[in-house]
């Protein structure tokens, strides 16, 4: 029972990504992190898992098959649950448009690919020990 216990404890992070590879290289890499490390491959699939399971930081891609990331983004501002939760995006287009227009829609990261995997895990450590409202909060550092 304490096992069950200890894992509904954890932290969790919603991983938003439509290729497998990259997804399952997102949780080999922040395996060690302690948190529980959900992964959908769309936003729909994505709104329901963070109303079942209300995360407390949400990776996501930027080119979605159903979304486009800037609006789940701005959905995820709006709903109560995820209003305030840390959104790291995750793009290969890393123009400044697109770094302003990923602020503007909520996010308080935005992170190139190729990623650089260790200032990931630095950057999910810090918003994850940060009790803080991050949807305007660190939208500076996007």
């Amino acid at each position: 029972m304490d096992a069950i216990i200890a894992e509904d404890m954890k932290k969790c992070i919603l991983v938003i990504e439509d290729e497998l590879d990259f997804s399952e290289l997102l949780k080999f890499h922040l395996r060690d992190s302690g948190c529980k490390i959900l992964c959908t491959p769309n936003g729909n699939e994505a709104l329901t898992q963070a109303q079942k399971h209300p995360p407390d930081l949400i990776l996501m891609d930027l080119l979605l098959p159903d979304f486009d990331g800037l609006t789940l983004c701005e959905v995820f501002r709006r709903q109560p649950s995820t209003s305030s939760t840390p959104i790291i995006m995750i793009t290969a287009l890393s123009s400044n448009v697109t770094r302003y227009c990923a602020k503007a829609a909520g996010a308080c990261e935005f992170l190139a690919k190729p990623l650089d995997f260790d200032a990931l895990k630095r950057r999910v450590e810090a918003l994850l020990t940060t009790p803080a409202d991050h949807s305007e909060a660190d939208a500076s550092r996007v």
